[in-house]
């Protein structure tokens, strides 16, 4: 449950979006960002609370607001919240860029050929599997452009 002073943040935060955003939006963001229906809600988190709150400061900061005293307060507490989010953020764009889904991604990182299971998913992979794929993935890239590279040079890679 959100105390007082982080229900007062969040009405705070949803006014300076300007008159435009309702409170049918404001309820969505909650719901759908934070997990919560309303500030009062008794399974609001913490959690729930910077996520809205790192979103709010996102979408004023496009139009030139800052909400706190330090323009990305909200999100580097939600980076704080959850430090492998910046890996996994990573390890997707080198996966999309290699042509690969999700569905795939989960299955190379649970794969024999990587973490034996270790890591079941990418959501639920520890740092350390985390990175072994990006290095893995980002040798993969490397290797593609070599093999490119040499085709457009005329040589066979094989």
């Amino acid at each position: 449950m959100l105390t007082n002073k982080q229900k007062q943040a969040l009405h705070r935060a949803a006014r300076m979006m300007g008159p435009d955003f309702t409170e049918e939006a404001r309820r969505l963001v909650q719901r759908n960002v934070g997990a919560f229906h309303s500030a009062a809600d008794k399974i609001a988190s913490r959690g729930g609370f910077i996520a809205v709150m790192a979103w709010y400061e996102t979408e004023l900061a496009k139009a030139d607001r800052v909400l706190s005293a330090t323009p990305t307060y909200w999100r580097d507490q939600l980076r704080d919240l959850d430090p492998a989010a910046p890996m996994r953020h990573r390890l997707r764009k080198v996966a999309a860029e290699l042509g690969w889904s999700d569905e795939f991604l989960d299955n190379f990182i649970a794969s024999n050929h990587m973490s034996r299971g270790a890591a079941p998913n990418v959501a639920e992979a520890s740092t350390y599997w985390l990175w072994r794929a990006i290095q893995a993935l980002q040798a993969m890239q490397r290797r593609l452009a070599e093999d490119h590279a040499a085709e457009a040079a005329g040589d066979k890679p094989f």
